[in-house]
């Protein structure tokens, strides 16, 4: 197999190729960095005639999803196009070439709706989370202000899911939803068996039903709770407004922190990681471990459930690991490092969030010198200080120092491979 990684901002951007045949586009990053780092090498595919088999996005949020969405639009002005240039068609020979790069055909996507996720209407939820963000970000703590960039990254997500949903159907792109699954959620379930896509197979690891129903209950619950809450904050738009009027800023400022502080811990509102598709795909003896932003536990429970690991103990040693959510800390601790090993660590994250984090870089590498072997390994990071971007440069420097120190300290056993220039790296 050949996976190679593509700058995708804070996002994962991946292209598993096999040996033999079997093309897979791994979730698509931000919507910027499609644009600028992942449409044109996209494109050289439909010039060569090459089809992406599989689209497959994780989880919706948009570091993730943004790309592809974009990529489904490119495709849609190309095919608008296409219809208005046609004898018979639109008729329109002069109509103006799309400036986008076409994308390759898609066969196929795996994507869990957001809608078919949830029993409640998850344009409320939308819509919420943004009035949420609004009266949140009207705030002068940092605390709430950081909670406000959270939850308008959410409802702009939600919104994307939404809108590729819609860009498939059979009245737009008509690419096929989730055919292995018989257009059901893809998720793990009893005597499955694995997924051919091409000369690969892939085995769902998760989410688990029980996953989609928590998830499905906490928006469920967080909904309830602050749809009142929501009401009444805008209730009071008038009595604000008079205190903008009288220049009492202090009060207005006092007003909006209140009515933040009145929703909660924003953080307590379950966020799609829970429903990330993890996969693990073979081409004869190689293995890639695919997580999106999946815990530890998740993936050492899935990997359990399809027998890749013993139900108790035991170890599974893949040639590739996509490190979970870009190297997060709250998603990898040392049972996972100990667990789960591989030849080949793949950080997708360009800083922002301070992913790759510097201690999860340091706590696999130490877990792996104080493993008592002897085998090689290499960490791949789709990012470096070099191509860094809104001053998050430091922070991969940063990472970029911790992986030279590591390198010493482990006698040759790790390398390393930073972007430093392009657009991609590809690991063979």
């Amino acid at each position: 197999m050949r996976l190679t990684m593509f700058r995708s901002g804070k996002g994962d951007c991946l292209l598993l190729e096999g040996n033999t045949s079997g093309r897979v586009l791994v979730d698509a990053g931000t919507p910027d960095a499609y644009r600028d780092f992942v449409a044109a090498p996209l494109a050289r595919l439909r010039q060569e005639n090459k089809a992406l088999d599989l689209v497959y996005v994780s989880h919706i949020d948009e570091d993730h999803i943004g790309g592809v969405l974009e990529m489904l639009d490119d495709e849609m002005a190309w095919r608008v196009h296409e219809h208005q240039i046609a004898p018979g068609g639109g008729n329109n020979p002069s109509h103006r070439v799309p400036t986008v790069p076409r994308p390759p055909q898609i066969k196929k996507i795996w994507h869990n709706a957001f809608h078919e996720q949830l029993d409640v209407d998850p344009g409320d939820i939308g819509d919420t989370l943004a009035a949420m963000a609004t009266v949140l970000a009207g705030s002068d703590h940092g605390d709430l202000l950081e909670a406000a960039s959270a939850q308008a990254d959410l409802a702009t997500s939600v919104m994307q899911a939404i809108q590729v949903s819609r860009r498939i159907g059979a009245k737009q792109l008509n690419i096929p939803l989730n055919p292995d699954s018989d257009k059901k959620l893809m998720m793990r379930r009893a005597n499955q068996t694995p997924i051919r896509v091409g000369s690969m197979r892939f085995t769902v690891l998760g989410p688990t039903g029980a996953n989609l129903l928590r998830l499905r209950r906490d928006w469920k619950t967080w909904l309830d709770e602050h749809a009142d809450t929501l009401q009444d904050i805008r209730g009071q738009a008038d009595e604000d407004e008079g205190l903008l009027g009288n220049s009492d800023l202090s009060g207005f400022r006092a007003r909006l922190a209140l009515q933040a502080r009145q929703f909660g811990n924003p953080g307590s509102v379950t966020p799609p990681n829970l429903a990330s598709l993890m996969l693990l795909a073979k081409e004869g003896s190689q293995t890639i471990l695919l997580t999106g932003d999946a815990r530890g536990d998740q993936i050492v429970d899935g990997l359990r459930a399809v027998g890749a690991l013993p139900a108790t103990g035991g170890r599974l040693h893949v040639n590739v690991l996509k490190v979970q959510h870009h190297g997060a800390e709250n998603n990898i601790d040392p049972e996972f490092c100990d667990t789960v090993t591989a030849d080949h660590y793949v950080f997708c994250g360009n800083g922002e969030n301070k992913n790759p984090n510097v201690d999860v870089v340091e706590l696999i590498a130490r877990h792996r010198f104080d493993d008592g072997g002897t085998e090689k390994f290499k960490f791949w990071f789709n990012s470096s200080a070099a191509v860094s971007v809104r001053g998050l440069g430091a922070h991969m420097t940063a990472v970029e120092r911790k992986v030279d120190a590591l390198q010493s300290e482990g006698h040759g056993r790790l390398k390393s491979r930073f972007l430093k220039s392009g657009v991609s790296l590809r690991i063979v």
